[in-house]
């Protein structure tokens, strides 16, 4: 069967560095070309009512939504260049790389650090120089900023000597410490509390020609809104040499409130060390403040201790690709190759304290082996240009069969066994093939866990089958074959890659007569997952290793794939599903504390279900999921404290970061609305009328559940703040009660809400016509109650929409949209023209709680992904 192309996009740009793709952690791809950096984003888990840019699939019949992408780009081409010999004129500070400049490497910041809280990417060009960048009213199709140039920073800590003729000339080793040749940013670590905290206490490592390695830390100059830069944590001198390659290990609880990670950086003779970078979150002490608030500088102690041993020895050959790979909670490998050669690197785990210091106790994983190995690598012939000594140019992890795919810059793709334990480029003997007797598809596991017996004997109706010889039988008599049953070999993954390409470019270039032959080579840029299993992102560029002829910039073009390398069967999709849904329970996997966005953790799930027929057969599998295992909620239990003190500026900061805690910072919260984004998405693709209704009251579930803890959340911040409120602030504090009291809302809830009524009644006098519940429309002026929390509709049939933050109807254009879900929401007053003020929010949301509120929400409240402003 042949496999679709999901999308290829040709791209006329140059491809001037290997590993140009790279995921941000709210799911947009960065290719780096040599004058720009694009930024694409998948419409899949999307639902924006602005289609995307560009679709470009290939083969792909079955899917109900071909995938699509949302493009912009920063432009570095018309950025100013530095002369580093106006600072110095040592000849060890020549910069080769100014004379015609492209971007070098790009790393992504983790989501919540920019002004409107997402991503921020560090931007380095072939003249040593380190940018920021965000993304402001809409980071998919808008434009980004630079918000910052880090080398200015350096190069004003430069020390200038004096001279006789009055002009400075800076040390060369000074110099040499601004010029940065590597950068990269680490993840964010998770210290265990719950609920997580508002801190950022990521940091950015840059590398550079001195041969130190330094440590710095994002933050604003005035508060959340200030001005953005960077500060040094920690500069360490390393050696003598360049550091080339940066890569950091994902943060592993080493402690009570302590997270350590190792730091991989190479060196220009080839050499490999190791730097074990450890963060303590100290203990604080928040008299008047509602949740627990941390400062970066004043409670988190940095360490950093230096490995004795390089993990590899210095053999005078350049790095040319280094990264580390999870195997599984507590273990990780460094990836690092050289020419013709792979290299792997593996440390014992960290010592650990007692389990019971851990709210999250880590997962022992099973005996692997520690050291370091290397392996040659072997000729894939696919073309002219085939060579063990290509440069490797992406990697990706399959877990399940525990292999490593690495992809070549010749255009092949090779496989290597047995990562975890004995890496070896032979595949592992197949073993043989399980009875139907000891074997069940999950979709069979799922369903029996909701059924009984006699409903199972008919489960073939609602898509389950039965396995003979290693497939799946539906009840239609198709067999499906399984992932694992397709062999994953060097050989078979460059014949895909290679018939990939000659599909590409066959339709690509449609009417020209010229057919990729043996002397075309797929030369592959970059090469990330799209998916966890067999879907991949990947960059390839024509090229032909007999042609010397001079090509115009303009005239080259590279093509992004998406593609699948063997196809994913219906097991691997519901057990993705179950992975995603359930991994906030067991400790392991993307934690809450990464703050990644819901739409990225969900990309590759919405992909496969795209598939009509395959969700056809699945989707009673997938409301099984959906509807069992409630998990309680654990926010029921906190307390907040009551306010004691007047209404001033404390309180109002207070406010805003605990609502954005309690939001934002709980795991079930988040599982929560990755599993109304699922049922929503399911609801959206369903055919079948009885179906859609059950996916519809399964959404309904989640969405009742989101609902009433954000109420509860609301409800008790207001009756901590009570004695602080005027009648300005009633009309949104009695929204929130008769929201709270409405049919099918908990009964703790409403006993609350009610309390909190009964509160406010004594302070300030509420009138009879209950005043802020009924709104003016503002085509008509005829007034409007609220009957409806999501939209508005006067006698006169005039509809509006309403803020899914404030229940307030949106009749201004300062609103933001939600990217996962096109809920609204009124925008903070931060983001918009202070010169404006808030005369153009309603009267009745002109209450400090409700700005505090807005600005609190930085996220959907009920998906949890970005807002942009489409006007």
């Amino acid at each position: 069967m042949t496999q679709p192309i999901y999308t290829a996009l040709t791209l006329s740009t140059v491809i001037p560095h290997q590993n140009c793709l790279e995921w941000s952690d709210d799911g947009q791809l960065c290719v780096l070309t040599k004058s720009a950096v694009y930024i694409l984003t998948p419409d899949h888990g999307l639902a924006l009512s602005t289609p995307p840019d560009v679709k470009a699939p290939i083969d792909d019949q079955s899917s109900a939504k071909p995938l699509g992408w949302y493009k912009t780009m920063i432009d570095m081409s018309s950025r100013p260049v530095r002369a580093w010999a106006e600072i110095s004129d040592g000849w060890g500070t020549l910069s080769l790389g100014s004379l015609d400049v492209s971007v070098r490497a790009v790393t992504c910041s983790p989501s919540g650090l920019s002004s409107y809280r997402r991503c921020v990417l560090a931007v380095l060009n072939t003249n040593m120089e380190v940018t920021l960048w965000e993304g402001t009213k809409n980071h998919l199709r808008g434009e980004w900023y630079m918000i910052d140039n880090v080398t200015d920073h350096l190069v004003d800590a430069i020390a200038l000597n004096g001279t006789t003729d009055g002009e400075g000339v800076a040390r060369q080793e000074e110099v040499l410490n601004a010029q940065t040749m590597c950068i990269a940013w680490s993840a964010q670590p998770d210290f265990g509390i719950s609920p997580v905290p508002l801190l950022d206490a990521s940091l950015l490592a840059m590398g550079n020609r001195a041969g130190s390695i330094t440590l710095r830390r994002f933050s604003r100059s005035r508060g959340e809104r200030g001005q953005p830069t960077t500060t040094t944590v920690i500069k360490l001198e390393m050696c003598e040499r360049w550091i080339t390659q940066l890569a950091w290990s994902k943060w592993v609880a080493s402690g009570a409130n302590k997270c350590t990670a190792v730091l991989a950086y190479a060196m220009s003779n080839g050499g490999i060390g190791l730097l074990q970078v450890s963060q303590t979150l100290e203990a604080t002490v928040s008299p008047d403040a509602f949740v627990h608030e941390y400062d970066v500088e004043r409670h988190v102690r940095v360490d950093v201790e230096r490995f004795q041993n390089l993990a590899i020895p210095p053999d005078k050959r350049g790095v040319t690709a280094m990264r580390w790979v999870d195997v599984s909670a507590q273990k990780t490998i460094l990836v690092t190759s050289k020419a013709g050669t792979v290299h792997l690197y593996s440390h014992p785990p960290f010592p650990l304290p007692p389990l019971s210091s851990f709210i999250h106790p880590p997962i022992c994983s099973p005996t692997h082996s520690y050291g370091s190995k290397s392996l040659l690598t072997q000729i894939q012939p696919s073309s002219a240009g085939s060579s063990s000594l290509s440069l490797i140019s992406g990697l990706f992890y399959v877990r399940d069969r525990d292999a490593l795919l690495l992809a070549l810059s010749d255009g092949s793709v090779h496989a290597m066994h047995g990562f975890s334990s004995e890496p070896s480029w032979d595949p592992a003997p197949t073993p043989s093939v399980p009875t139907s007797s000891t074997t069940a598809m999950v979709v069979d596991e799922v369903e029996q866990e909701d059924s009984s017996a006699s409903e199972n004997a008919t489960a073939g109706k609602t898509g389950a089958g039965s396995k003979k010889n290693g497939h799946t039988s539906t009840a239609e008599g198709t067999a499906l074959t399984r992932s694992s049953d397709v062999p994953i070999t060097s050989e078979t993954l460059t014949e895909s890659s290679r018939s990939f390409f000659v599909r590409a470019q066959q339709h690509t270039t449609a009417g020209v007569s010229n057919v990729p032959d043996y002397m075309d080579v797929n030369k592959i840029d970059g090469f990330v997952p799209y998916d966890s299993c067999g879907t991949v992102a990947w960059m390839y560029e024509v090229s032909r290793p007999t042609d010397f002829s001079y090509k115009h910039e303009a005239k080259h073009a590279c093509v992004l794939l998406v593609t699948p390398f063997w196809p994913a069967d219906d097991e691997w999709v519901v057990k993705m599903v179950k992975e995603k849904m359930d991994w906030s329970k067991n400790g392991s996997g993307v934690r809450c504390a990464t703050r990644v966005a819901p739409a990225h953790l969900l990309r590759g799930i919405f992909l496969h279900l795209a598939d009509t027929t395959r969700f056809k057969r699945l989707c009673r599998a997938l409301l099984n999921i959906l509807d069992r295992d409630m998990q309680e909620d654990p926010s029921t239990a906190v307390v907040i404290p009551e306010w004691t003190k007047p209404c001033n500026e404390e309180i109002k900061i207070h406010l805003r970061k605990s609502l954005a805690t309690q939001f934002f910072g709980w795991e079930s919260f988040l599982r929560t609305r990755m599993k109304l984004a699922l049922a929503d998405g399911c609801w959206k693709l369903c055919q079948d009328a009885q179906m859609r209704n059950d996916c519809g009251r399964a959404a309904r579930i989640q969405l009742a559940a989101v609902s009433h803890r954000v109420l509860r959340i609301l409800v008790r911040h207001l009756t901590a703040i009570v004695t602080t409120l005027s009648p300005l602030d009633v009309p949104f504090v009695l929204r929130v009660v008769v929201q709270s009291l409405l049919p099918g809302s908990p009964s703790d809830l409403s006993s609350e809400a009610q309390a909190l009524s009964d509160k406010v009644n004594v302070m300030t006098a509420i009138e009879p016509g209950g005043a802020g519940l009924l709104e003016m429309c503002p085509a008509c002026h005829i007034e409007v109650p609220l009957q409806d929390i999501t939209q508005a509709t006067c006698l006169n049939g005039h509809t509006w929409t309403r803020c899914s933050v404030t229940s307030f109807i949106l009749s201004t254009a300062m609103v933001r949209t939600c990217i996962g879900c096109n809920r609204k929401a009124l925008l903070p007053l931060s983001q918009s023209s202070p010169a404006e003020g808030d005369s153009w929010m309603p009267v009745a949301a002109r209450s400090w709680v409700v700005k505090e509120l807005l600005e609190a929400v930085d996220r959907c409240l009920f998906c949890g992904n970005s807002f942009v402003r489409i006007v």
